[in-house]
């Protein structure tokens, strides 16, 4: 699935780009397991990817705002929606998980 988002419209003639991203654990049972998200050249807040998934499915702001879900841009963990997203990179969301 592709899907436009994280950016008012552009002007003609300016490219846009793919973003990976993956869910894992709960998250997934909303989302399926991955889409690619169009996102400005220029990238975007890790706030205005969340909202644009969130629009995409029934129950989806409440996946990504659950307790102990999580977010990794490029493979590093972030603490916050402010990090930034650059096309090519990937985010995974995933809950907390448990081992023993």
């Amino acid at each position: 699935m592709t899907t436009t988002a994280c950016a008012p419209p552009r002007p003609a003639g300016l490219p846009s780009a793919a973003l990976h991203v993956l869910f894992f654990g709960k998250v997934a049972d909303q989302f399926g397991r991955s889409l690619h998200l169009v996102i400005p050249p220029q990238g975007c807040p890790l706030s205005a990817v969340k909202s644009a998934l969130a629009d995409l499915v029934d129950g989806g702001a409440q996946a990504l705002s659950a307790s102990g879900v999580r977010a990794a841009v490029a493979q590093e963990l972030v603490l916050d929606d402010t990090a930034w997203v650059r096309p090519g990179q990937e985010v995974a969301f995933f809950s907390a998980f448990s081992g023993g």
